[in-house]
């Protein structure tokens, strides 16, 4: 996955969505590998970054220690996780044998969490979007995405007939509504790079 570096370090410092301090694990065999690392979470837009935290438990909000990309990500509650008592587990659709595991200080942080990440993504907004246009058009009659006024014209309806004398209506079929960016083929010796990007 191509990146900006410097671009991806400026957007970790803007006011973030929501932030904490959690534990991760890489899962292996069904159990945590290699422990839990405690770090520093950022949420920006569909970012998820983390930052180290040294001895002292001092925050290095400097750079960011990674990201993590959440499009095409599946976040669930998890129960009985060795080593942690409240925590949830993150996946990705295209990289299913893959799973981290987040561990937080208590059950309402999980659930806010949880609810947090599955807000930010692309497919998120864009089935909010298409919810929003289908009971628009039921109360209405109205596509919405489909009435965009020229400069000093009326909105007007979107239905295919025209009534006589009605010049004072612009009617315009919209583009259908826009797709994710395609996800670029991978070599598969790079695929763990793909949702994890470690700065």
């Amino acid at each position: 996955m191509r990146f900006n570096h410097k671009e991806m370090v400026h957007v970790s410092h803007s006011n973030p969505v929501f932030e904490g301090r959690m534990s991760y694990a890489k899962l292996s065999n069904g159990h945590p590998s290699k422990g839990f690392k405690e770090r520093w979470f950022r949420l920006k837009y569909n970012l998820l970054f983390y930052f180290k935290i040294n001895g002292f438990g001092q925050v290095d909000l400097h750079q960011p220690a990674g990201v993590f990309v959440l499009e095409n990500s599946i976040v669930r509650l998890e129960s009985n996780m060795p080593g942690t008592l409240f925590s949830f587990s993150l996946s990705f659709k295209d990289e299913p044998t893959k799973k981290y595991i987040i561990s937080s200080q208590s059950e309402e942080h999980v659930h806010q969490w949880i609810k947090n990440i599955q807000c930010s993504t692309y497919e998120y907004m864009r089935s909010q979007m298409s919810s929003i246009q289908n009971k628009i058009l039921k109360l209405s009659g109205r596509d919405p995405l489909l009435m965009y006024p020229e400069e000093g014209k009326k909105i007007g309806r979107t239905k295919n007939v025209v009534e006589e004398n009605d010049s004072d209506f612009y009617y315009k079929r919209a583009p259908s509504p826009p797709h994710p960016p395609p996800r670029h083929k991978q070599d598969p010796g790079n695929m763990s790079h793909m949702n994890l990007i470690e700065l």
